[in-house]
């Protein structure tokens, strides 16, 4: 093992434990199939899952698949480690025991469908394989229980039952090689004079992908013995090396694609590097650490001809997994796939487009029966789109109901996903499926909205899973969630589809009555509508911030179209600062999911420190030693939220140009990273050293042209194609320049990053004559602006000499809607100022709204939230 590889390593196994498994155990995959390892001395575990095997939700979702046991009897251990090469996606142990040296190693196999471990030793010696089928009497099959056995045929031990509630046929098949002896027992092979033993398992159930699964709720596949079967043949004819060599050569492929550094290798074990971050260290090996791990749980967790990443990727050690282990889609299965294309991961996002595909059936039906359920009186549609709700499985796909609590606003984060795909990518493929998804969904948005004056709002709208008052607890049957007309969540999931909808229908040349229908209504949805405490209200009736719902809430859900959209952006600078404003009362104490979602708000906002606090907040307090995220318990889309927040700091490209080192903390004082990758069809490669981009290398992958902003870009920039200097313009204070297919274009000439100081001191109250502003003196001359209502843009006030000035348009007498905003120097609206926040509110209005704080957050110290 090379001494500075990146890897996950530590001094001693995981507990045999459930609290071993979560917070300790290395977990890897092929999509299909994910493995826990335990590294284990005295006994070694491997717990296998898959997302085909899966209850429905009231009897437990996921349910653990089986688990691999290797029994020894080793004495006076010494000199043990464990690892998961980020490089290889190999998990390696090794220990000296009785005089005895032992080293074991493991992967899982995509091209091959195989997991494969090999135990090799110095001295011959014996142990016990034992194939287990686990929970087999935890329930009986009409509670969702299995049926099942272990048994023996020729060399190979075969586990084999079913899961009745889906009519599934499940089966595993565990084979060896060895250089000793071996008999079989029941459920167990005993190895005898053994110096090498390996073992190879492939495993398969009659679950097929198909619409009909999401119709009869049923596995509808067929037999899976035969293909299991084969594959075991496959591997043992292939044999050992050429399994691992072909192994890793396709999990390369993949992470081999990027890189991300920000310091040289520290060689402490992984536990150690956490707690030393948790104590205050700087610790940038970790956090690059932490980026690739989470590339390599969607590699492993999401690949072509697989069910795509759930809450818990393809990992599970439950009889009844936490919620289910399902796909939930009021944002956490979105999150599993933000980073597929900007982190190189591309092939990761067809087990979601082929999910789509086979749901999509069930999904339209259901939207048929919402607007039966929602108009009664009125013919239904022919084709009323889809929708989806919270609620997604291998076999069923939730609807929208009086009682849901999330909107329509989940189908327009879903279809999102898939215009990125085409953004990213413009793929031919892609697109269609891009065109498919957007506008099936804009048809059912279409007919969830009414009329009121000039808006158009959603008629069945909730924000995810805000409820009336107080903080949300679990298992709490009295609690009701919050319904209303018009949230944030599904204006903006209106407002963002129907932008993307209108680019695809060019794109394609596609016109009907919905796209009619669509440019009719496109800018009167109010998805951002700003309030009296200068925030982007999730509700229209809300005035302050926080009087309905919980006050921090772990749902950014009128934040949407901050990220994952791109309605709330630098060319929109009033709403840009209201989002941060709203971020702001949210607060940075969630669940580990949550945070994630939070660093990547901080990041679009261009707020690099406080989105590397988001960063460190996770490391620090919701991550396990494995590096796995905490919810609690533990949840994936942490980590892949946390993942595309680091890829959101380095690089962004949802407003129409490059931005690169978009958020970048004052912190990182070294970055370089090759393989992002841009929408429009870019692939970036960057380094930065002493305070100034040093170089940016760029591959044009479909010829597109170039508009790039970047710390210290200035009009002496000069970019070169193979060594020739390219003709470059400035456009708004953006370098632009052509460029073609499959090309590279090197950057260089950037001047030092200065960061931009923010006027301090700066207040505003009402007076008689109008509004007073004073800020600390000795500042220089600011630039002062002013926003009222809910504009996206601010109005110039001009520039202003003294630390002191009057607005003489609004008064104590006149009051209204506003954010000031003051900046240092001449500068734009655009660059990042000291707000200052003004409402109409009376003194009796502002004091009924904290007494209603009080009620509606009863639970708020124990979150850690107070006046």
């Amino acid at each position: 093992m090379k001494e500075n590889e990146m890897r996950l390593f530590y001094r001693s196994p995981a507990a045999d434990s459930l609290e071993g498994w979560e917070r300790y155990s290395l977990p890897i995959g092929n999509g299909k199939f994910g493995a826990s390892v335990f590294g284990g001395v005295e006994k070694e575990r491997v717990i296998f899952a898959t997302n085909e095997f899966a209850n429905n939700f009231p009897h437990g979702g996921l349910s653990e698949f089986s688990e691999i046991h290797l029994l020894f009897d080793e004495k006076d251990v010494k000199n043990y480690e464990r690892s998961l090469s980020l490089e290889t996606g190999v998990v390696a142990s090794s220990f000296e025991a009785d005089g005895n040296s032992i080293h074991r190693e493991c992967f899982c196999s995509y091209p091959d469908q195989v997991f494969v471990y090999r135990w090799d030793a110095k001295k011959p010696c014996s142990f016990q394989a034992k194939l287990v089928i686990p929970f087999l009497d935890a329930r009986t099959p009409e509670e969702g229980g299995r049926t099942g056995k272990v048994y023996a045929e020729g060399e190979t031990l075969i586990m084999r039952g079913t899961l009745p509630l889906r009519d599934l046929i499940y089966e595993g098949r565990l084979s060896y090689e060895t250089d000793g002896e071996c008999h079989i027992e029941g459920d167990s092979f005993f190895f005898d004079h053994a110096k090498t033993v390996i073992l190879y398992y492939t495993a398969g159930t009659s679950y097929r992908l198909c619409p009909e699964a999401f119709m009869t709720h049923k596995a509808l596949g067929e037999d899976p013995e035969k293909s299991v079967k084969s594959l075991l043949k496959n591997a043992k004819s292939l044999g050992y090396p050429a399994l691992k060599e072909r192994h890793i050569q396709d999990y390369q492929s993949w992470m081999g694609r990027v890189t991300f550094s920000l310091s040289s290798y520290d060689p402490r074990p992984t536990d150690e590097l956490l707690k030393a971050y948790q104590a205050g260290e700087n610790v940038p090996y970790l956090e690059m650490l932490y980026f690739q791990f989470g590339r390599h749980l969607l590699l492993s967790s999401s690949r072509p001809g697989t069910l795509p990443a759930s809450l818990q990727g393809v990992w599970t050690a439950y009889d009844k997994s936490p919620w289910g282990s399902g796909f939930w889609h009021n944002i956490n299965v979105q999150m599993n796939y933000w980073p597929a294309f900007v982190a190189n991961l591309d092939d990761t996002f067809v087990a979601y487009r082929d999910f789509f595909k086979a749901y999509l059936p069930a999904a339209e039906k259901n939207a048929q029966k919402w607007f039966h359920e929602t108009y009664p009186d009125k013919p239904v549609p022919e084709d009323a789109g889809w929708i989806v709700g919270t609620g997604v499985f291998a076999y069923e796909v939730e609807g929208l109901s009086p009682k849901s609590h999330s909107g329509p606003g989940t189908g327009a984060l879903t279809s999102a996903l898939f215009y990125d795909a085409y953004a990213f990518t413009e793929d031919l493929a892609w697109a269609q499926a891009a065109y498919e998804a957007v506008h099936g969904m804009e048809k059912f948005l279409l007919l969830s909205v009414k009329k009121y004056d000039d808006a158009y709002l959603c008629s069945c709208s909730a924000s995810p899973e805000q409820i009336l008052s107080g903080h949300w607890e679990l298992n709490r049957p009295d609690q009701q969630y919050y319904r209303t007309i018009g949230c944030a969540f599904d204006e903006q999931g209106l407002e963002q589809n129907a932008r993307y909808d209108l680019v695809l229908a060019n794109a394609f040349h596609q016109h009907d009555a919905a796209i009619e229908q669509e440019k009719k209504e496109l800018g009167h949805y109010q998805a951002v509508e700003i309030g009296y405490s200068g925030q982007i209200k999730e509700y229209g009736e809300e005035h302050f911030y926080g009087e309905i719902g919980e006050y921090h809430h772990r749902h950014l859900s009128q934040l949407v179209g901050l990220m994952p959209g791109n309605i709330v952006n630098h060319q929109t600078p009033a709403w840009l600062d209201a989002a941060r404003l709203t971020l702001t009362y949210r607060g940075d104490f969630s669940t580990g999911w949550a945070l994630a979602h939070r660093l990547c708000a901080w990041a679009r906002v261009g707020d690099g420190d406080h989105a590397y606090l988001l960063l460190r907040t996770l490391l620090s307090k919701k991550t396990h030693p494995n590096l796995w995220d905490v919810h609690p318990p533990f949840q994936i889309d942490g980590n892949f939220g946390a993942l595309t927040g680091i890829c959101e700091m380095l690089l962004q490209s949802h407003e129409g140009y490059l931005s690169l080192l978009s958020a970048l903390p004052s912190s990182w004082k070294d970055v370089d990273y090759h393989g992002l990758k841009a929408r429009g069809c870019f692939e970036i490669s960057l380094s930065y050293h002493d305070h100034r981009i040093q170089s940016v290398t760029l591959t044009s992958l479909k010829g597109n042209p170039v508009r790039l902003c970047a710390p210290g870009l200035n009009q002496k920039v000069e970019v070169l194609h193979q060594g020739t200097p390219v003709a470059t313009h400035w456009e708004d204070g953006f370098l632009c320049f052509e460029t073609k297919i499959g090309e590279t274009y090197t950057l260089n000439g950037f001047e030092e990053n200065k960061a931009v100081m923010v006027p301090t001191g700066f207040k505003a109250e009402y007076e008689t004559d109008g509004v007073r502003f004073s800020w600390d003196p000795n500042q220089g001359v600011c630039h002062l602006y002013r926003v009222t209502d809910s504009e996206a843009h601010y109005k110039d006030l001009g520039l202003v000499q003294t630390n002191s000035f009057v607005d003489p348009c609004f008064s104590l007498s006149h009051k209204g809607r506003i954010t000031y905003k003051l900046v240092l120097g001449d500068q734009t609206e655009k660059v990042v100022g000291a707000l200052a926040v003004l409402s109409p509110a009376s003194e009796l209005e502002y004091e009924r709204y904290q007494l209603r704080l009080k009620v509606n957050n009863l639970m708020a110290e124990k979150i850690g939230w107070s006046e």
